[in-house]
């Protein structure tokens, strides 16, 4: 049996068009021209925005985080290590975010705040009522 990913699908969308295009006669003709918008960009590169100090100073803020779909204020209100990674690590550590109403599902989010440069992350509830949140900085 095969599992069916995001990954798995997005490997093989682009080649799976391709393939139909060439092997049936007459489908590069009936498949209509369709011109995409360029993608905004979905989330950020910088290293130097996922250090511990950054989001030390930020501790008790609150973040607007938005994400397709969703905006909804998050605090944060706790910054951990990780277990079995250096102590007090400013690339390896666990945030913790608390909602004041039900939040999204799991997904990667930009987490917005005056004088603090947007920065993606993958946001998972950690209990039934999604209203906490944990994010792993894990940049060894």
């Amino acid at each position: 049996m095969t599992d069916l990913t995001r990954r798995t699908v997005l490997a093989t969308g682009a080649t799976g068009v391709a393939v139909t295009l060439a092997v049936l006669p007459g489908a590069a003709e009936a498949a209509p021209l369709v011109t995409a918008a360029p993608a905004a960009r979905g989330f950020t590169r910088e290293a130097k925005l996922y250090r511990r100090k950054r989001f030390v100073a930020q501790r008790t803020a609150r973040f607007r985080v938005t994400g397709p779909g969703v905006a909804i204020k998050l605090r944060l209100t706790a910054i951990r290590d990780i277990p079995r990674v250096t102590r007090g690590s400013n690339r390896s550590f666990e945030l913790t975010f608390t909602a004041p109403r039900r939040g999204p599902e799991q997904g990667t989010y930009t987490l917005k705040r005056r004088r603090f440069a947007a920065t993606s992350l993958f946001l998972v509830p950690t209990d039934e009522t999604r209203r906490v949140y944990r994010a792993t900085v894990n940049n060894r």
